[in-house]
């Protein structure tokens, strides 16, 4: 005889499988070895789980599905930071929809229409809007009605006024630890270039950087810190201003490793030996280890970033309590382009 108000969770207990997989058997998704999906179908042959019932109970329960935006995939932090979210969300039973902004505010609001729309379980939300040291009044009243009917988990930003879960990494003492680094190699003459004014983050550190050169007596040059973008042009174009200085920094300080990368490749292009300066960088991206020299950078701890990011996740789809902020160490790992100061004539 027919049970009455079979859902996905009876067929998946009799199946001996996760609620997930039959909800991915009843889209058709290819991630389910044919060996389980026929087990699944014959249950619900069985039980006589209808598509319609298999819709009602979708719609009544979890779904599974997160939303994932980003501003840049072809920045190694957004994406080393998103690929191992993916992998343990995976291992999780959980389908990431990831949506890349281009750092366009009219895209990051269709992608939130989207998910409100998809139901997806929660957005976690990186960079755009979130970076914003002011943002326009619209966007955070947009972020807010979303919130009202999907859950927001923010990452490395915030907005004031939006009240959602935040894991950021700690980037002041990062940068302090940079500061600190090159000082207690002699450096009194110190750079920083790359970002833009606005953005929360760079705004951030070059906060801290000015205070930690005033805290020790040290002059902070207008002309060596320069906002120049994110990119490795950018790091070129900054260090071609400072290359053009009659004065110059012994030591330079990225927004990023990328800004740096840019910096190291214009010292060459006018054949300026690389040993002139020592070089830092912040984030810590996959080829950081390989370049020549490799990059003395700052690591965001991305294994407990990420893992920070799955738990919230994990305790929003089960109805958990969470707190709400979440902040992780950072740790300057020291490679070969940082060494002691060598004094100029």
């Amino acid at each position: 005889m027919k049970k009455k108000n079979i859902t996905i969770y009876d067929i998946a207990k009799v199946a001996n499988v996760s609620p997930t997989t039959v909800s991915r058997v009843l889209t058709g998704n290819p991630l389910v070895k044919e060996s389980t999906r026929r087990r699944v179908l014959e249950k619900m042959e069985e039980l006589e789980f209808t598509p319609n019932e298999a819709a009602r109970s979708l719609t009544k329960k979890q779904t599974n599905m997160i939303g994932f935006i980003l501003p840049d995939i072809t920045n190694p932090f957004f994406s080393q930071t998103y690929i191992e979210v993916e992998r343990k969300a995976f291992e999780k039973g959980y389908t990431i929809l990831l949506r890349n902004s281009m750092n366009n505010s009219e895209m990051e609001s269709a992608h939130l229409r989207e998910f409100v729309e998809r139901r997806v379980e929660c957005i976690v939300f990186m960079g755009g809007r979130i970076n914003k040291s002011k943002p326009p009044e619209r966007e955070t009243k947009e972020m807010n009605e979303v919130m009202k009917r999907v859950p927001l988990i923010m990452v490395n930003g915030q907005m004031k006024g939006v009240d959602c879960h935040t894991i950021r990494t700690d980037e002041e003492e990062g940068m302090r630890s940079i500061v600190d680094h090159l000082i207690s190699h002699g450096h009194q003459d110190i750079s920083l270039i790359g970002g833009v004014a606005g953005v929360s983050t760079g705004d951030l550190k070059v906060s801290i950087f000015q205070e930690e050169l005033a805290k020790r007596g040290l002059p902070f040059h207008n002309e060596w810190q320069i906002y120049a973008g994110f990119g490795i042009e950018d790091g070129r174009t900054a260090m071609k201003q400072l290359l053009g200085s009659s004065h110059m920094p012994t030591a330079i300080i990225g927004i990023n490793d990328m800004v740096i990368y840019g910096a190291l490749k214009e010292c060459r292009e006018q054949n300026v030996p690389i040993n002139e300066f020592s070089f830092v960088g912040f984030d810590d991206i996959f080829p950081s280890d390989i370049v020549y020299p490799s990059l003395t950078t700052v690591n965001h701890n991305y294994e407990m970033l990420t893992s920070e990011i799955i738990e919230v996740i994990k305790n929003i789809i089960e109805k958990k309590d969470t707190q709400k902020e979440r902040l992780i160490d950072t740790k300057l790992i020291i490679r070969e382009s940082s060494f002691g100061n060598k004094q100029r004539k």
